[in-house]
């Protein structure tokens, strides 16, 4: 395809404390194989040196790379910010990308042939390598030679993604009408991707790419660390709204029966990490779905009993 025919991709970079890791996230950027791209460049209020970093690079960006920012004084929720970053796409495609991780450099390429080939699919992913304390391992489990030990399910997969953490967001390149269709990330959330993924897994098919396409750095600061904070989650009140709205969506017993596996997960999570607040709204849809047996009644209890025993699990991720 030349490059006249190819669809513009936009990625959309949200930066916020990463002066560690932005310089060689934007360099990954530039050393994409596919144009055309178009960068719109999102600082979330960073207290370190990442908004001079960002200004930086885009006065030196190629000219061949449109670039656009938002430099904010102040923090605000990361799926308001982000919708207003999408405000400024006019990609066809587009990612939301961290500027702590890492694009390696046939992603875009692969994912926009994926996504042309399948041209009803909301999305289209990839596998990682996960950066955890200087050690580096795939997503998605691979033999020594690099194969897929067990296939990775795609098309209608709402089922699997309601269930288990079966997508990494980070690899994910979304179709920008659909993105719109579907009301864009919910600004209610304090986190978009689990919301995101069910509601495209719901309404359109997403597919695979069997490529290693991002290097996805997991460190202290990571937002994602917060997600089992002991006792102060700021992301499981809105991983019960997810669930909650999961339980309207649902069409049949087998969903509620994926959901009832989400549920039992993120409760116990709830639980070991003492948010209890929480615990009781999981307990509740835990009734709503009809949950019987030994584990929900030690849930239960444990609920409403509101035992702490975080500190027995430090450091929960």
């Amino acid at each position: 395809m030349k490059t006249a025919e190819k669809p513009l991709v936009s990625i959309i970079c949200t930066s916020f404390n990463h002066e560690e890791f932005i310089v060689e996230a934007l360099r990954s950027i530039q050393e994409q194989t596919y144009v055309p791209i178009e960068v719109i460049l999102i600082d979330n209020g960073s207290k370190d040196s990442s908004q001079k970093l960002l200004q930086d690079w885009q006065k030196n960006a190629s000219k061949n790379l449109e670039v656009k920012s938002i430099i904010r004084s102040q923090t605000i929720n990361y799926c308001k910010s982000f919708n207003e970053g999408f405000n400024l796409c006019n990609g066809k495609y587009f990612l939301d990308f961290s500027t702590d991780d890492f694009l390696l450099p046939e992603h875009v390429s692969n994912c926009v042939e994926k996504l042309e080939a399948n041209p009803t699919s909301s999305a289209v992913f990839s596998d990682a390598y996960i950066i955890s304390q200087n050690k580096k391992k795939s997503f998605y489990a691979r033999s020594r030679q690099g194969d897929l030990k067990i296939p990775v399910a795609e098309g209608w997969v709402y089922e699997k993604v309601v269930a288990s953490h079966h997508i990494l967001s980070s690899t994910m390149m979304i179709r920008s009408a659909y993105f719109e269709d579907l009301g864009r990330y919910d600004e209610s959330l304090a986190y978009e991707d689990f919301d995101i993924i069910v509601r495209m897994a719901r309404k359109y098919p997403i597919v695979f790419s069997n490529h290693l396409g991002v290097k996805k750095n997991e460190h202290p600061a990571s937002f994602s660390r917060e997600q089992y904070r002991a006792k102060t989650s700021r992301m499981l009140p809105s991983t019960l709204l997810v669930c909650q709205k999961i339980f309207e969506m649902n069409k049949s017993a087998s969903e509620n029966k994926a959901l009832m596996k989400r549920v039992f997960y993120e409760w116990r999570q709830a639980l070991i990490s003492s948010n209890f607040k929480v615990a009781f709204g999981f307990l509740e849809l835990s009734e709503k779905l009809s949950a019987k047996g030994g584990l929900h009644l030690l849930y239960s209890y444990w609920t409403k009993s509101q035992l702490d025993l975080s500190m027995f699990f430090p450091n929960r991720k």
